[in-house]
């Protein structure tokens, strides 16, 4: 299904380009669809990030392995590296420029907090309104709380099994939801282009070769120079013998899927031991970490600058906090970018009309940002297993 609707969701979103330029009436009267589908992103974002979110804090709490820590503060640094490389990277080239994107039922202000504001409104005073509300900071930090002490008490784990059932079911819902994606793609696709005309279009190709360049700075600079400099590795042999994942990573745009392969060059190619692998490999599928980075920090960053509004100290830190427990917490989402993407910009504030436009072209973001996640997993653990043989 998720190839059928990928393949579709392309040949919708070249539909929508040429009618917003050639048949605008058409478009115009299909707006209502791109709605019904941003409404029903937005409805399912809380409960779906919520029961992602408990039974992984719950899982992670059981164990107790040193690997395990370590394999996660890894991955958080690597995260962070590659966030602050592609903030630099953006703010240098600006992909958008000389382009604004308002929207009608916006106040034209980006979600911006004090330090005090946003301690305070971790913990609201009633459960229920930050669902209401969709307070994802709440939402979030009730989650892991939930799942962290369910594994304190006794028959936690009966409320865990609940809520993965209930998460299986919203998962059901979405992939019911996904099936709307090409005509949503067509309807949202078609009305911008028919709004702002063909320079919609080069905002896309720019949007896309930024991603790119950021996932090339960052194999560069976070994946080969630390191998590099700390196992003494030459940039050309560390390629060769990871391009045997790309290769599987870039068709199937699963880390799930690429998992075998990652976990067969780590100890074929790399010598990493078996131990090592078995726990930091499935680990590094699940937390996806450096095309996160490069996923929300683009997101973040290009729809602000679309919008007009100046990112400050805190709103970054606000920034990089949010998209590290989001990308940790909320894994295995059907056409998962798209969703996550969605609610980063829900807790930024950031309108989502650009949304539609970004599920248009996600299938050629999400070939780059599995290949990033995927040889940052392997680098992770040619890492951590030269360390542990060095203690």
């Amino acid at each position: 299904m998720k190839r059928n609707i990928s393949l579709s969701t392309l040949v919708f979103l070249a539909l929508g380009i040429l009618s917003g330029l050639f048949v605008k009436p058409l478009v115009l009267s299909t707006a209502f669809i791109g709605s019904i589908y941003i409404n029903l992103l937005k409805f399912l974002i809380a409960p779906i990030v919520f029961c992602s979110i408990v039974p992984t804090i719950y899982h992670s709490s059981k164990k107790k392995d040193d690997t395990l820590r370590k394999a996660v503060f890894t991955y958080m640094a690597m995260f962070v590296a590659t966030f602050l490389l592609t903030s630099l990277a953006i703010s240098l080239l600006d992909p958008a420029k000389g382009f604004s994107f308002p929207s009608q039922d916006w106040n034209g202000n980006v979600q911006s907090l004090s330090v005090q504001e946003i301690i305070v409104n971790l913990f609201p005073n009633n459960l229920v309104t930050i669902f209401a509300e969709t307070k994802l900071f709440a939402i979030i930090l009730f989650a892991y709380m939930l799942g962290y002490c369910a594994g304190k008490v006794n028959k936690g784990g009966q409320v865990i099994e609940a809520i993965e059932i209930l998460r299986d079911i919203f998962f059901r819902i979405l992939e019911y939801v996904m099936y709307l994606t090409p005509l949503a793609v067509f309807s949202l696709i078609g009305n911008t282009v028919a709004s702002y005309g063909a320079v919609i279009i080069g905002v896309g190709l720019r949007y896309i070769a930024t991603a790119y360049l950021c996932g090339l700075l960052t194999v560069i600079f976070v994946m080969i120079l630390p191998v590099r400099l700390i196992l003494k590795i030459a940039p050309s042999d560390y390629l060769k013998k990871v391009y045997k994942v790309w290769l599987v990573s870039l068709t199937t745009c699963s880390s799930a899927a690429t998992l075998p392969t990652t976990m067969k060059v780590c100890e074929e190619e790399f010598g990493v031991s078996k131990k090592i692998v078995d726990i930091v490999s499935p680990l590094g599928c699940t937390i996806h970490m450096c095309g996160g980075a490069v996923s929300f920090a683009l997101l973040g960053l290009f729809c602000s600058k679309m919008y007009g509004v100046q990112v400050g100290a805190v709103d970054y830190l606000v920034m990089i906090l949010s998209a590290l427990l989001i990308n940790m917490s909320a894994p295995g989402i059907p056409n998962g970018g798209v969703v996550i993407g969605a609610t980063y910009l829900s807790l930024l504030g950031i309108p989502l009309d650009f949304i539609g436009f970004y599920s248009g072209i996600y299938k050629i973001l999400d070939m780059l940002y599995t290949t990033l996640n995927v040889t940052g997993n392997i680098t992770a653990n040619v890492i951590l297993d030269h360390l542990k043989k060095e203690l």
